[in-house]
């Protein structure tokens, strides 16, 4: 049995691991913003936006439970539309939730992981961390930059014992899709190909993985003695990825823009 804690866990993957994780016999704490309901999961309301908010949350599982063994940094959003129409508030908001929610939380919990002898953390990327996909800008780079604080991370705490694996699912049916934050206006020039482009996202993920996939994946993660610092869900996703690491950026690019861009529109 091990001490768990998720944020984000509320809803979509969040929801299915943390529950998944409980039935699974582990003492889970679900970090959220809104009221959590499910028996295998102990709800704490925080927003990983505001530091001492988690400050609190991890020092009352703590006092609890004495250890806290993995941390899970699932809290995340979306926004789509071109970068020229995304507003410096909407951009910041969702760096600080998707970015700066997974270095709150761990800042906060690794003294925690340290006086319980070690554990493992588990930071919720995506595979758009890796092809930065178009009119999803800020998510793909808020994601690129939860695998390079992940890189970094593992170099500094591995010494103390503490793993930490980067885990990128490609597209999940959850509620994300119709949780999207989308661009309040689109230029002319761009509006007709955000649209086709967000209609092939949304199609993708509504027909995507079921987050019990994401779940179980998740689960082997937090049994096995030894994670990888990468680990991608889903096989097609796997696909990509490897070719990523073996195609020209500029190819890889161009095949993704085929995909979302819709360059050739006038």
């Amino acid at each position: 049995m091990k001490v768990i804690v998720v944020t984000g866990a509320s809803s979509g993957i969040g929801y299915q691991m943390a529950s998944y994780l409980g039935q699974k016999g582990h003492h889970v704490y679900g970090i959220s913003r809104s009221k959590l309901h499910d028996k295998y999961v102990k709800s704490i309301q925080a927003d990983v936006t505001e530091l001492e908010q988690l400050k609190t949350a991890y020092q009352d599982i703590f006092d609890l439970e004495g250890r806290i063994d993995v941390v899970i940094n699932n809290a995340g959003m979306g926004i789509s539309g071109a970068i020229e129409d995304t507003t410096t508030e909407d951009a910041s908001y969702l760096m600080n939730v998707n970015f700066m929610g997974v270095f709150h939380s761990t800042k906060v919990a690794l003294p925690f992981l340290r006086k319980s002898g070690g554990g493992k953390i588990i930071n919720i990327s995506s595979v758009a961390g890796r092809l930065a996909i178009p009119f999803q800008a800020f998510y793909s780079s808020s994601k690129a930059a939860i695998n390079a604080f992940s890189e970094a991370l593992q170099n500094e705490v591995s010494p103390l014992g503490i793993q930490v694996c980067a885990v990128m699912p490609g597209d999940i049916k959850t509620g994300f899709t119709k949780n999207r934050k989308k661009n309040a206006l689109d230029s002319e020039c761009y509006k007709n190909r955000i649209e086709k482009s967000v209609g092939v996202m949304e199609n993708d993920e509504r027909n995507g993985m079921d987050p019990m996939v994401a779940a179980k994946v998740i689960y082997r993660l937090v049994q096995q003695k030894r994670m990888p610092l990468y680990k991608t869900i889903g096989f097609k996703y796997k696909v990509f990825v490897f070719l990523q690491k073996l195609l020209p950026a500029s190819l890889v690019n161009a095949l993704v823009g085929m995909i979302y861009a819709f360059k050739k529109e006038k």
